[in-house]
């Protein structure tokens, strides 16, 4: 089997991984062991998990990797420059780029939702070293969404109401989901330390 396919595959498993929160705040992340799960060697897995740790998805450390755990300081970090960015993003436009946004499917999840909303906002700058800064918090964000879900009520009409919006009212609406995020921190990270069941 040629080795890119390999990488690739090994690289997106533990990327769907730590998105989706399977693998516990400070936990060890140990490449024998994850090449075992993974059925590949132990080279393919060392080299995504170097790459993750680029990405800021997990950290690396004298002694290894591990997956990283956010504080209440490092979240609201995390919201507070998602917001600002998707309002630089918005400030050389007239209209809403969400306009021709097709409504999500409803077996999306939020995040999910709110990840192709915000990518849409990012592109219409045009600068794409902002399109890449925002997935990059998308997928560091991706965890901390799945939780808001158990904290936050209605987070789907939230979204909804952004893709609806005219340029002024996305703003304002962008400025209120951040606010909310903001307020519900101490919530949220506890929610992500919580053990898995």
């Amino acid at each position: 089997m040629n080795a890119a396919p390999v990488f690739e595959r090994v690289y997106a498993a533990l990327k769907h991984r730590l998105r989706a929160g399977a693998l516990a705040p400070t936990a060890r992340l140990d490449p024998t062991a994850l090449a075992d799960q993974l059925a590949a060697s132990v080279t393919p897995v060392r080299d995504a998990l170097h790459r993750l740790a680029g990405e800021r998805l997990v950290l690396a450390r004298q002694d290894g990797f591990q997956v990283p755990a956010l504080s209440e300081p490092d979240l609201r970090d995390l919201y507070a420059w998602n917001q600002q960015l998707l309002l630089l993003a918005l400030r050389g436009t007239h209209r809403s780029p969400l306009g021709g946004l097709d409504p999500p499917s409803p077996e999306l999840h939020s995040a999910e939702v709110a990840e192709i909303i915000f990518r849409t906002i990012a592109q219409v700058s045009g600068n794409r070293e902002q399109a890449f800064a925002v997935d990059a918090l998308n997928d560091r964000l991706h965890a901390a969404r799945r939780a808001e879900l158990g904290i936050l009520s209605q987070i789907g009409g939230e979204l909804a109401d952004m893709i609806g919006a005219d340029l002024r009212t996305l703003r304002t609406l962008i400025g209120r989901y951040h606010r909310r995020r903001l307020a519900a921190v101490p919530h949220i990270v506890r929610a992500l330390h919580r053990p898995a069941n």
